[in-house]
């Protein structure tokens, strides 16, 4: 019997010491993270008289305001990959089509404005997700007939885009800053940004707004060595912080149903603004209907959306062409026009 107590009592002694050492060592890895999350805060130099006895002093940054290895050269610290956390595979097979309309660039950056940068970038981010089809911008604006510096985001021009395109969310943002600092590493120039970047997304088919989405990069993520450091850092602050802008974007779009339109019908043969790079499939059964009635908010006026339009048909798909069209074939129904709403038949699902 006294054995087995002091069996016991030695466990319970282990047992403390063991729990107090994890103790100890959890305080110690919180502190170093703490210490570590000091670094890289944004900082103002300290004044210093210039030749012409002003007092001047600069944004920079923290000694080392991020973590990993010393790479050398234009290395990027602990780059991650472009890739959205939104998995494509929760969209189905059909892909929405979109437009990157409009990128206001508020930075008031004289030497360059970011706005086709951004917009390039945010473009290849989309379409490597797979979920959507980016339509060319150039190709909206010839077809609306929008001169330079136009809106493409008015209550008729969105109702144009899904009718005579099928295009599901427009894309306007904005560049609101970007912050860039500077230092040396040994004989070496190293660059650091943050860029803040807000972006709506709306829906062709009410006019209102899906999505709104604000972003900023963590500034590890845009630390460059070497020449031209500085553009360079800007660049791969862009990239991260379009990441999260191109999650929201995918969210806000999947809470729309798909569909497309259609372009044209000639007898028996309905064309689509849509095809295999949408998804869609041969023998695929799709429903035609006509464009509901609006709804609005009786007191903020605000559209609500549309109500199911009726009915008209259903079409059989056969054919692809061009870089995203389809024919297909009516099976059931008349009177299809074009600018008709295309849905995946019901029975068939996305």
């Amino acid at each position: 019997m006294r054995k087995k107590t002091m069996g016991l009592v030695t466990l319970v002694l282990a047992l403390s010491f063991f729990i107090s050492a994890c103790s100890l060592f959890g305080k110690k890895e919180n502190q170093q993270v703490y210490n570590k999350g000091k670094e890289g805060q944004w900082v103002y130099s300290q004044q210093k008289n210039s030749p012409t006895g002003d007092q001047k002093r600069a944004t920079s940054y923290s000694k080392r305001p991020y973590e990993g290895k010393d790479t050398g050269g234009d290395a990027v610290s602990e780059r991650v990959e472009s890739k959205p956390a939104l998995t494509p595979y929760l969209f189905g097979r059909l892909r929405y089509k979109v437009v990157i309309a409009e990128f206001q660039d508020n930075t008031k950056k004289s030497r360059q404005s970011f706005s086709s940068t951004v917009m390039e970038q945010l473009s290849k981010q989309l379409d490597e997700t797979g979920a959507v089809v980016v339509v060319d911008r150039d190709q909206v604006k010839k077809i609306l007939g929008i001169v330079e510096g136009g809106s493409s985001v008015t209550p008729s021009s969105l109702v144009k885009l899904r009718t005579l395109l099928g295009i599901q969310g427009v894309i306007v943002g904005t560049i609101q800053d970007v912050m860039v600092g500077t230092g040396k590493k040994e004989k070496t120039e190293e660059s650091m940004a943050i860029t803040k970047i807000d972006v709506r997304v709306f829906d062709t088919e009410t006019g209102s707004v899906l999505k709104v989405i604000k972003s900023e990069n963590p500034i590890f993520a845009s630390h460059t060595e070497g020449a031209l450091s500085q553009d360079k850092a800007i660049l791969n602050a862009i990239d991260f912080t379009l990441r999260s802008v191109t999650d929201g974007i995918l969210r806000g779009l999947a809470g729309l149903e798909w569909s497309t339109s259609v372009a044209s019908v000639d007898g028996d043969k309905v064309y689509l603004n849509a095809g295999k790079l949408s998804g869609l499939k041969a023998d695929d059964i799709l429903e035609i209907y006509a464009i509901g009635r609006e709804i609005r908010h009786p007191v903020t006026g605000l559209s609500l959306g549309r109500l199911p339009g009726q009915l008209k048909g259903t079409i059989k798909v056969g054919q692809f062409f061009g870089l995203d069209a389809a024919e297909a074939k009516i099976v059931s129904g008349r009177e299809i026009s074009t600018g008709d709403l295309v849905k995946i038949a019901k029975q068939q699902g996305h």
